[in-house]
Formats: structure tokens, sequence, C-alpha cells
């Protein structure tokens, strides 16, 4: 995006907003410009976005619903109106990213990674798609930090040509669905910044805008002009919310999870949002293995045994599983699965055999026949292997 693009589309974009009865203010904090609602009671003073820890999301003060509205209805919800509009529901794209730059799927915008990365056909239309996502970044952050999972859902519109105005257009309709979804305009900032990009085809700069609810980061448009390999450029509207954080809002609930694990579940987060990541590759097929997207479902699983490892570990992939199956047409493999369960007993083979100095497990022994092959085979005292166990859940 050439300087004079980037001062024309903040200039539109702000005009926009001030023609919607949002008011320009700079935050005294970070200086960056930010938009409120003329008749909104927030501070004008503080952009607000990701001002809160833990016990401090103001919006949990607001008057809880009096039935849930699951994820799967909010996006169900979010189609329909997009699609009364004009845009097309397009299938989300399988979890590993054979196109772009990165393993897996981390952003909505990667539908048009063919495009950017390898001159395929483009992309035209308007879409809503509900994007899975992984990013792996955000793994280490779970435990302490609350509205944060590594795998989420990624709800949004894409459009491939876009101009300033159909970006703000798209932004609009955003406002709108939100809007009948019970969460108000004027309990929202939208924060402005210009960020430096390169996916690996040349740097660019993106306008961007970010939807802070009460001051959690729910969403942010981004209109960008993109490089491509072929040595083309692309103008981009790309505008997506997460599909979680707006379920934790509406509901109004005291964690992030309480709405994303079994309502018996008494686990850590943590654990529960490795068994999240690792049922979402294993639905798309994904298989534990030593490169690519079957090396990170290995990690999360090692970490999930080194930390987490009880019987409840294959229920919640299970229960997982079908989490992801409601966002998917396609048909979930049990290959993937079953992959998760050899993994575990993998690790706990070899953790109880270095511990016991025993002969080594076959490839693909699940631990139940590797114990019998020692008990029954090899003398080895089953109490002293049940000990062993033990030690593989502290």
């Amino acid at each position: 995006m050439s300087q004079q693009t980037k001062d024309n589309g903040e200039e539109f974009s702000q005009g926009y907003l001030l023609s919607k009865g949002w008011e320009a203010c700079t935050c005294t904090s970070c200086g960056k410009t930010f938009y409120v609602k003329v008749s909104s009671t927030l501070n004008r003073g503080s952009c607000g976005r990701n001002r809160y820890n833990d016990d401090e999301h103001e919006f949990k003060t607001l008057p809880k619903r009096k039935q849930l509205l699951k994820p799967i209805d909010i996006r169900n919800h979010l189609s329909s109106h997009f699609v009364s509009v004009g845009y097309s529901d397009r299938p989300h794209c399988n979890i590993v990213n054979e196109e772009g730059l990165t393993d897996l799927v981390v952003a909505r915008v990667q539908v048009f990674d063919g495009f950017i990365h390898c001159g395929k056909e483009p992309v035209n239309g308007r879409f809503f798609i509900g994007q899975p996502s992984i990013r792996t970044q955000f793994q280490p952050l779970v435990a302490g930090q609350e509205g944060t999972s590594t795998a989420f859902v990624n709800v949004c519109t894409e459009e491939m040509n876009s101009s300033i105005s159909g970006h703000m257009e798209s932004l609009d309709q955003w406002c709108s669905a939100l809007s009948r979804l019970g969460l108000r305009m004027d309990d929202f900032t939208i924060v402005q910044r210009v960020s430096e990009n390169d996916w690996g085809t040349g740097a660019f700069t993106a306008l961007e805008l970010f939807f802070c609810y009460k001051g959690l980061e729910l969403g942010d448009a981004a209109f960008m002009t993109v490089p491509t390999l072929t040595g083309q450029e692309v103008v981009v509207s790309d505008i997506g919310f997460g599909l979680e954080r707006i379920a934790w809002v509406i509901n109004r609930t005291e964690s992030y999870f309480d709405l994303l694990a079994p309502l018996a579940s008494v686990h850590p987060r943590e654990m529960l949002d490795l068994c999240r990541s690792a049922a979402l590759l294993c639905s798309d097929g994904v298989i534990a293995s030593n490169k690519g997207a079957g090396l990170q479902l290995r990690r999360f699983v090692k970490l999930l045994v080194e930390k987490y490892y009880c019987d409840d570990i294959m229920h919640l992939v299970s229960c997982y599983t079908q989490y992801w199956k409601s966002f998917s047409s396609q048909e979930v493999t049990e290959e993937g699965f079953i992959s998760i369960k050899v993994e575990i007993d993998r690790l706990i083979n070899l953790k109880v055999c270095d511990l016991l100095k025993l002969p080594p497990p076959r490839t693909g022994e699940l631990t139940e026949a590797y114990f019998e092959r020692l008990v029954y085979t090899c003398n080895v005292n089953v109490n002293d292997l049940r000990q062993a166990i033990q030690s593989c859940k502290t």
C-alpha cells in the first residue's frame, strides 16, 4: 500500500466512521487514534485495548443471559446475516496449510494463499467463513491469561480486489450483526493502527481497526494491498473475530473456558486447551509424526502426557472432536483420533521402559499390549509396572 493510498484509506475510514455516529479520540497512554460512539459513556482518554487482567473484565458486570448461546449458534447467526446481504458462506480450509508459509492455518485470510503464494486463480466474491485456526504461540499464555486459546474459530468476511468503501461497508455489516447478537456498539472502542507486514512475497502496509468490547479485543478489520508470487498486487479486505471470545462476552460466564469444556470438567484450562488443539488436528486427519502438522500434534500430546497424564485425556479429545465436527461438513476420520491414543501410549511406554530399564516397546505398540508382553514373556512384576505408570501422573 503506497503512502498516498494509506493516507486516503485512513481519511476515508475516519470519514465513514464519523458519518455512522463514531467519534475520533486519541489515547493518552499509547497515542493511537480510536473511535467510540458519540452516545457512549466510555472513557474518551483511553483506547482500552488489552487493559484488563483476569479479574477485571468489565463485561462480566453486565446482566447475564437467561439461556446460554453456544458458539455454533453464534456462527450460524452470523452466517445467516451475511448471506442475507449478499455474501457466500464458504467452507473453511483444512487446518493443514499446503499453500502458504505456515504448516497450519493461523488466520482466515489464508483462503487466498493459493493466489498469493502459488499463482492460482483469484478467489472472487465476498465470503463469510468460520475458519478453525491454531496459533501455537498462544499455548504458553493459556494457563495465566483468560480469553486465550491455542485453537479457536475465526468468523470472518473476506474479499479479494476490494475497495476501501467496500471494506468499510463490510465493517458496518459486522456492527449490525454484533448488535443483533446483543453487543451494543456503545460498549465498543475501535482502535486504529497501521502495521508493516511481509508474507514472504514482499513488504506491505495494512490499515487495521481493532474492535474492543469493554477492553477485551474481539477482532479486527484489515485493509491491505498484498504482493503476490507473480509480482501482481491484490487489495484485500480481511475482517475477522474470535468466535469463542464473542461467545464469552455474550454469555458473560466467569471463565472463557466455561463454554469450551464439558460442564462437569474440573481440569486446568491449559489441559483443556491442549486437548482442544490436538482434537482439531486429528479431526482433519493429522497423524503424529516428526515433521509439519504431525510434529505439532506430537508436541501437544507430549505436553499432555508430561503435565496432565490421566484417563480423561482421550475422553476430552473425543468431546472436542465433536466440537470441531459441528463447524465442518466433512466426515471426521478415526485415523487421527487413534493416532493420539497411539502417541500417548508410545510416550508412556518409553517413560516406563527408561524408568525400569526394560526391553523397548515396539513401534505402534499400545501400553496394554506392551505391559502384557513384559509380564508374560519377560517376567516383569505387574505391580512394578503399575507403580511406574503412576509417575506419569505427577
